[in-house]
């Protein structure tokens, strides 16, 4: 290959003049971003959308024109398989945990890598905030003495604004990967009952935290949980996972947060139950199947709000993450496996970037279209 390799970023926001100079980050961070840049450049060719948030039609016309052989992108780009299938693309990258926003193509030969191992702490402590902020309704009380609800008719008394301590509370963790270990971390030390479900049972946390306890089945934790905290991915198996079975299974005033993925809650079931008083529940979400949230679905949960006023919700913009060192980490994390896929000459080399764990179970068994790019390099 005797032109250098070409590289395609979907969004200016990896670059050293958008995250790398934001002074909210660590200014070692930002230095480090900044050289990362620097050896990026020097080895390839790189193209950048000039903007944040292409749309799709934007994304298919640069890869065609450009005709990179890597890809670099966050949650906010979807990539489509159409966009893949007779491109010369063979890696894709994405400045995220989650990656469900990549569609494979049919032979699945694209090496994709995400950023796991950075984000856990800041969404862990997110997860912990709106749970408390929820049980100490601190949002509609701010909205009460922001609105002028708060007057001399109306004092401090014993029974007024009453909410609910986290103290004697069960609550069960939905998801025992990086992130919900994290939020069991935190919380054990208050002396809470935990309880949690996921695809394997996880003696090692069980030897670190004794008295935590494992369900086989989720319909025991939406028994018996006061609060419900989803921490899985979303994929074919967990798409709208949480239904309406379950959901109808949650105590009355219990607790549900989604700092996951906004596919794995049946978020129109949740909506129809509340709508038909067949629940009574408060709920946080932070993710939501639509991002955005379009203003149909807006305007349901501001009327069950306003017909179930004790309902205590919280809706945020997908923002878990949102710490300023952790997405330049994050940053970093996503540009040096860039530059390891671009300098790569073999599968050994796979082994120091972090590849999606599908396709690392597989590394040594399948053929992938990066070879095809070894072999030209050659």
């Amino acid at each position: 290959m005797s032109q250098k390799p070409k590289v395609y970023f979907t969004s200016k926001v990896f670059t050293p003049q958008i995250i790398g100079s934001n002074e909210k980050i660590n200014s070692s961070i930002r230095k480090e971003i900044s050289d990362l840049w620097k050896k990026l450049q020097e080895i390839a060719e790189v193209k950048i959308f000039e903007g944040r948030f292409p749309s799709l039609e934007e994304i298919k016309r640069d890869i065609s024109s450009f005709n990179p052989q890597f890809l670099g992108c966050h949650l906010s780009h979807s990539i489509t398989k159409e966009m893949l299938i007779d491109s010369e693309i063979v890696a894709i990258s994405t400045s995220t945990a989650g990656y469900n926003h990549i569609e494979r193509t049919e032979d699945d030969d694209i090496i994709i890598t995400h950023t796991p191992g950075v984000l856990h702490e800041t969404v862990a402590d997110y997860t912990i905030a709106l749970i408390m902020a929820n049980l100490r309704n601190i949002v509609d009380l701010h909205n009460y003495v922001w609105n002028g609800k708060w007057t001399k008719d109306d004092k401090w008394d014993l029974d007024q604004q009453l909410s609910s301590v986290i103290s004697h509370k069960t609550i069960g963790i939905v998801g025992m990967g990086e992130i919900g270990s994290e939020v069991l971390k935190k919380l054990y030390p208050w002396g809470l009952k935990i309880i949690y479900y996921d695809i394997r049972k996880r003696e090692d946390l069980e030897q670190k935290f004794p008295g935590i306890e494992f369900k086989t089945s989720l319909n025991d934790i939406f028994k018996e949980a006061d609060i419900i905290s989803l921490h899985i991915p979303l994929n074919k198996h967990t798409q709208n996972l949480i239904n309406k079975n379950l959901l109808k299974l949650m105590k009355n005033n219990s607790l549900l947060i989604n700092t996951a993925r906004g596919g794995v809650l049946n978020l129109d079931d949740m909506l129809n139950l509340l709508e038909n008083r067949e629940i009574q529940i408060n709920f946080a979400l932070d993710v939501f199947p639509e991002e955005p949230i379009d203003k149909e679905t807006l305007e349901r949960f501001k009327k069950i709000k306003a017909e179930l006023p004790h309902i205590r919700m919280i809706l945020m913009p997908h923002n878990a993450s949102a710490d300023a060192d952790t997405r330049g980490r994050m940053v970093i994390i996503f540009l040096k496996d860039i530059i390891n896929l671009i300098e790569s000459k073999k599968i050994e080399d796979l082994e120091k970037v972090h590849v999606i764990p599908e396709h690392r179970r597989i590394l040594n068994e399948k053929r992938w279209r990066i070879q095809e790019y070894w072999k030209k390099r050659d």
